[in-house]
């Protein structure tokens, strides 16, 4: 199979992006950490502020690579997004954080935990202080499909 028949459309990554998964983005040092994400106008959000280290890590060198994988295989769904560029901190948004929970938390906010997190109180009084959102907007994306289909072995 030719490398550019698993290359993903613009369609087909952004449908992906807008699934709740997870993704991993890597800093400078270098670091590698799970978040969670809102794909909103061609660009990553991501919460952070003065207690987490990325948010460190990003005001040193805001270059980061990001990778965002699913991977079904009793199903044969394998997907693989990549992105390189470089993070901008911008003011908090509650509604667009609000957006981003309600992808991985569902849509009634008072079934949320409060642990590991607190997370309601990312919507409380503008959040949580110092809070912030890193937006990455790709200077590179790629997308591939390693998806398969199931065939029954040999008898």
């Amino acid at each position: 199979m030719d490398e550019a028949d698993l290359i993903m459309s613009q369609e087909e990554i952004e449908e992906f992006l807008n699934e709740p998964i997870t993704a991993q983005l890597a800093t400078n040092g270098p670091t590698i950490r799970s978040v969670w994400f809102e794909w909103q106008d061609g660009a990553f959000w991501i919460i952070s502020g003065p207690w987490a280290k990325l948010f460190k890590r990003i005001q040193i060198d805001p270059k980061v690579a990001l990778g965002i994988d699913y991977s079904d295989f009793d199903g044969g769904r394998v997907l693989q997004v990549n992105v390189y560029g470089e993070v901008e901190i911008r003011d908090y948004d509650v509604e667009l954080v609000r957006r981003m929970l309600r992808r991985y938390l569902g849509d009634d906010e008072e079934s949320w935990s409060d642990a590991p997190d607190d997370y309601r109180g990312y919507l409380r009084d503008g959040g949580p202080p110092g809070a912030v959102l890193l937006r990455l907007e790709p200077s590179k994306i790629m997308g591939f499909n390693f998806s398969y289909a199931r065939t029954r072995a040999a008898t």
